[in-house]
């Protein structure tokens, strides 16, 4: 394993450990230990006596596992009970609660949920942003300006969500990952709600670029002509063992996930191309200032 990838002991060890990237770590483990004893998904059904169907969503996460199953695919791999220790606390830990659970699906969607679970556990998370500053880097005024426009008028609800976007910023950051945002020009200029609101927005940003050397920040200017996708996406990065990295991209009928090798690369290129297009971040709190000054 390169020296620079945490592997599930040392992770299993952090407190602030995700169950969510715990569960895709179960999943890696078993596909592996299967692998290495050279069987076949369908033999492995057979061997712990479910049907193919049911396996394959075992495996892959998507059903969890029982303890006994569980203990009976790993003697069939050749796994005995002296060597099961790591394999069953993951089954253990990765059932645990994720700290947003108590948010209903009112607030966080099921297709918002893995997303929530895994941002905290990313080394790395890169933004290209078409329409608003990203979640994380919004201060309170300007997120509650979005959040009422998507609420319409439910007081409650609006509380509910800027209470769950705060306590993602505070996940995040606690965390130490770095922040890398490639931003749309236009987006400094788009008042949510009224002026106040991106006013805020603006000076919340260059304090935090002032202060934390994690979050980095670059404006792609709306005259450059430089093809660009048509949507805002997150490529959250992972240096854990078993994890993947993931392409997360929101649309109004939910989200599309992308963690296959060859649509990430896809996805890390263009934004490596967009970032070099994009002006040098050096020159971020500057064009801050300006559109500070431009607001009056």
């Amino acid at each position: 394993m390169h020296s620079n990838v945490t592997s599930i002991a040392q992770y299993l060890q952090d407190e602030d450990r995700s169950p969510t990237a715990l569960g895709l770590m179960l999943a890696y483990r078993l596909t592996e230990l299967r692998e290495d004893a050279g069987l076949k998904a369908g033999e492995a059904a057979k061997l712990i006596k479910v049907s193919p169907g049911q396996f394959s969503r075992l495996e892959s996460g998507k059903r969890r596992w029982k303890r006994d199953d569980l203990v009976a695919a790993l003697r069939a791999y050749g796994v005995g009970p002296e060597e099961d220790h790591l394999t069953l606390r993951l089954l253990e830990e990765s059932g645990e609660k994720e700290w947003s659970a108590s948010f209903g699906s009112d607030v966080l969607p099921d297709w918002f949920q893995l997303f929530v679970g895994l941002e905290r556990a990313a080394k790395v998370h890169r933004f290209f942003e078409t329409r608003a500053f990203p979640g994380l880097l919004q201060c309170e005024p300007y997120a509650r300006a979005i959040v009422e426009g998507d609420a319409m008028g439910d007081a409650t609800l609006v509380r509910r969500r800027l209470t769950l976007r705060k306590q993602r910023q505070e996940h995040v950051f606690r965390t130490g990952s770095a922040l890398w945002v490639v931003l749309e020009e236009g987006v400094m200029g788009r008042p949510f709600g009224d002026e106040d609101a991106l006013r805020a927005q603006l000076t919340h940003l260059k304090h935090l670029l002032e202060s934390n050397g994690n979050v980095t920040v670059q404006i792609l200017p709306t005259s450059l002509g430089v093809s660009r996708p048509s949507a805002s996406f997150t490529h959250l990065q992972f240096n854990l063992e078993g994890v993947s990295d993931k392409v997360y991209m929101e649309h109004p009928a939910g989200a599309t996930y992308y963690d296959e090798a060859e649509d990430v690369k896809r996805y890390q290129e263009t934004f490596d191309r967009l970032a070099g297009y994009a002006l040098d971040p050096g020159l971020t709190i500057g064009i801050l200032d300006k559109a500070l000054t431009l607001l009056g």
